[in-house]
């Protein structure tokens, strides 16, 4: 991902692409920071994690700008955090949680609440970012309470 992302920011940087460069170089310089941070390279998946934190970050700030008036920035940044969402893994369809739900419980053995974070670790092992968390959080709790 480091280094799809220092490609695409250095191709934004020569096609003088504000909007890219923007986003790229805020994703990177994240990755970067974390990893000095954390004294160690990040793997793919903690990459996801920081890409998919600042496309979020892109939003919230779209929506506060919009909130303001300023509907110019905020298309610029919303523009970003779709920048940055594209590089994502798909998420997986609302109609699989059940089912992938289902089977982690059974591998686990879970029978109530209080396994709900190990089937959550075998969920996050076996599916890792194509998870969204509020659903299969909830898929979770309703399947074990």
């Amino acid at each position: 991902m480091k280094e799809k992302l220092k490609k695409l920011h250095q191709k934004a940087r020569i096609d003088r692409d504000v909007s890219r460069t923007q986003a790229y170089g805020a994703a990177l310089a994240a990755i970067q920071e974390g990893e000095v941070r954390a004294n160690e390279d990040f793997d793919e998946a903690k990459m996801i994690a920081v890409v998919e934190k600042e496309a979020s970050k892109f939003m919230e700030s779209a929506d506060a700008f919009t909130k303001a008036g300023r509907s110019e920035k905020a298309a610029e940044l919303q523009t970003c955090a779709v920048l940055l969402t594209g590089l994502l893994p798909a998420k997986l369809d609302e109609d699989a949680y059940p089912q992938i739900v289902s089977d982690a419980i059974a591998s686990v053995g879970a029978s109530s609440m209080k396994d709900m974070g190990s089937v959550m670790a075998v969920l996050k092992k076996e599916h890792g970012s194509a998870l969204d968390m509020k659903i299969v959080s909830a898929a979770v709790k309703a399947a074990l309470t």
